[in-house]
């Protein structure tokens, strides 16, 4: 029975901790293109040498310990797939998302027992971050 007790106790926790962890999206909204091989990056659209179309948008989420690095070789990625010939890194910024619980009381025996609750708060802050999508005219 003691075997049985610590392995619900282990996979409850086991299941608790994967619930938590942050995982990272980037959602990609618009139009596609032919692949391309290497997009240019540009932080401002004034700087875009040649006239061009919005294609769309990436949004990335995630989680804060992650390098920007790392988000912008994944926007970069997208943005070949969808065959952009550049895109523009925009609103780049600290989110922070929580959880609240609490329990509630209940009556048993004719008797009437009322229990506290207790409240938890889970914060998470990610890292978001947008970019636009861009195709130059010929």
């Amino acid at each position: 029975m003691k075997i049985r007790k610590t392995s619900v106790l282990f996979y409850t926790v086991l299941a608790l901790f994967l619930a938590s962890c942050s995982s990272s999206s980037f959602d990609y909204l618009g139009k596609t293109y032919p692949p391309t091989t290497n997009p240019e990056l540009f932080f401002r659209d004034q700087d875009v040498p040649k006239d061009y179309e919005v294609m769309g948008k990436v949004m990335a989420e995630v989680p804060y310990s992650k390098k920007l690095k790392y988000v912008q070789a994944k926007i970069e990625q997208v943005a070949r797939e969808n065959g952009a010939d550049a895109f523009i890194l925009s609103d780049i910024n600290i989110r922070s998302n929580g959880t609240v619980s609490g329990s509630g009381g209940a009556s048993t025996g004719g008797k009437v027992r009322i229990g506290g609750g207790v409240n938890k708060t889970k914060s998470n802050e990610l890292k978001h971050v947008e970019a636009t999508l861009l195709k130059y005219k010929n």
